[in-house]
């Protein structure tokens, strides 16, 4: 072996080990980022928003630090073992999906030992679920690949729903076709936005609060989704709102304890990590 050689192997193995050392520490902060609600004040959901935001890591990566974290909070030994150099984050995300207290010891020790395939062969032997990527990926103009793992009961009603389908159509119904149609009717049914363009504008006989305190009409409700869209309000220093679209709350800007009603103009959407943060004393909120 060459002088040049030797030192550009050696510089590698450095170079890796202070890697592994960075994504640890790395993994150390984003717990304790957490554990002390400091998301909510950098306008981030958690550690993979902040992650793929802030970090601009990519979307796995994300993922991974996530994954492990979570897990880490039930079974610290994960995060002793990527902090000691046992394991690297990337293995231990490949346990942490089966991983618990009682059998920690076996798995961790399978993580450090097993090649990749072969562990994540036995994780799946263990966890048929502990793996499956879903993915949407663009196949062409206008048109994108679905993949996504499901179970024997959701294959035998999308079967069914393909005949019926194709009872409806007149034509021999795709599953391409009983996606997009269950897709459209579940939205139509179920999402707030559409349900609030469906709904009457609010009469002034209407504007007045219901009788018992804190109770929220539903026209109420379709008038400020169609004010804010079905989305934390929350508006960060930066400028940037929440992107936030699930686990929603209404929040009244005056609270009903001190006489606050449930009117379009004291109500307004947050999401649950800013409802809370505001609750807290942690963010201030947009007049």
């Amino acid at each position: 072996m060459n002088n040049l050689t030797l030192q550009l192997d050696n510089k590698a193995k450095a170079l890796a080990a202070d890697y592994l050392r960075t994504e640890a520490a790395l993994l150390c902060v984003l717990m304790e980022m957490r554990r002390n609600r400091v998301f909510p004040e950098l306008n981030c959901s958690g550690i993979f928003e902040y992650c793929e935001r802030v970090l601009k890591l990519s979307k796995a990566q994300s993922y991974y630090f996530k994954s492990v974290a979570d897990t880490s909070e039930k079974v610290p030994q994960l995060k002793q073992a990527v902090t000691q150099g046992d394991l690297s984050l990337s293995q231990a995300r490949r346990i942490a999906p089966i991983l618990t207290p009682e059998n920690q010891q076996h798995w961790i020790e399978k993580a450090k030992t097993l090649p990749q395939a072969a562990l994540e062969k036995e994780v799946a032997a263990v966890n048929p679920n502990a793996h499956p990527k879903e993915k949407i990926k663009p196949v062409a103009e206008k048109l994108s690949e679905l993949k996504v793992p499901i179970d024997d009961e959701t294959e035998s009603n999308l079967l069914a729903l393909k005949d019926i389908l194709s009872q409806k159509l007149g034509r021999n119904a795709t599953l391409s076709d009983v996606i997009a149609f269950v897709a459209k009717v579940t939205r139509e049914k179920f999402d707030p936005t559409e349900k609030a363009k469906r709904a009457k504008t609010i009469s002034s006989g209407n504007k007045q609060p219901p009788k018992v305190a804190g109770t929220i009409r539903a026209a109420v409700r379709h008038e400020i989704i169609k004010r804010n869209g079905n989305q934390c309000a929350y508006v960060g220093s930066d400028g940037r709102r929440c992107s936030q679209r699930q686990w929603l709350h209404y929040h009244h800007r005056t609270p009903v304890a001190k006489g606050g009603a449930s009117t379009v103009d004291n109500l307004q959407i947050l999401c649950s990590m800013h409802h809370a943060a505001h609750h807290d004393g942690r963010i201030t909120l947009n007049a």
